[in-house]
């Protein structure tokens, strides 16, 4: 498999309404902490991730019209240890074309930066077929992470019944995101703020905030718990 290096290039994929972008404030929040130098790309355009535009520099993307050069020429820079992707939902067979069209991996290779798909499941069985079509493509080319998220189940039937034994012999490993309440996760959301403060944000209630500073707490001790998932998420 694919070895540790201190550059990674973080692509997170899946199905829509998973939490992708969820996982990559709660990310960007732990490579802030651990004062890693990273570059985000948004190819969503529902902008869910402006609030961090005031601690890392975020640039738009659209993988899909020929928009990746800039993208690329990161490769290069010695002043990068990240580069974090937040993927559209549904669009996992034009990612894959993409990744072709660009010699993406071949390029990592010859910069000597290492690839990582993040994938945020659910209970739907779209989220297992987005999975198993990405691993039969990218093979050992890439560090696969899966992020159960707990506010959809909590037993993931669909993924552990059809793909998860293959998941673990080729080295993927799994994380895990807590479920927060749909109010607590409304009022995080509207103080358009990184998840890092908002747990001290007077703005939210009290109780709120006790239940968003655990779920964010929770999802840091389920990645660096993991030696896995600390090398294939670069921290």
């Amino acid at each position: 498999m694919v070895s540790n290096s201190p550059k990674r290039m973080i692509i997170t994929v899946g199905d829509s309404r998973v939490g992708k972008s969820t996982v990559t404030k709660l990310l960007i929040d732990l490579f802030q902490y651990q004062v890693k130098r990273i570059k985000v790309y948004n190819h969503d355009n529902r902008q869910r991730l402006k609030a961090y535009e005031r601690v890392v520099k975020i640039e738009t993307l659209d993988f899909f019209r020929d928009d990746t050069d800039k993208m690329l020429n990161n490769f290069n820079d010695d002043q990068l240890d990240i580069i974090l992707v937040d993927m559209p939902g549904q669009y996992i067979d034009k990612t894959c074309q993409y990744i072709v069209q660009s010699d993406l991996f071949d390029l990592l290779r010859e910069y000597e930066w290492k690839l990582t798909f993040l994938q945020p499941i659910s209970h739907r069985k779209d989220c297992v077929n987005s999975l198993d079509k990405l691993i039969k493509f990218a093979t050992n080319n890439a560090n696969y992470v899966v992020a159960k998220n707990h506010y959809f189940d909590t037993r993931f039937s669909e993924y552990q019944e059809s793909i998860q034994t293959k998941f673990h012999q080729i080295g993927g490993t799994e994380i895990e995101l807590s479920a927060l309440h749909r109010d607590h996760y409304e009022a995080l959301e509207r103080t358009s703020k990184p998840y890092s403060l908002c747990y001290t944000d007077t703005s939210i209630y009290l109780v709120y905030r006790s239940y968003i500073y655990y779920w964010i707490k929770n999802f840091n001790n389920s990645v660096l718990s993991n030696n896995t998932a600390i090398q294939y998420l670069g921290l």
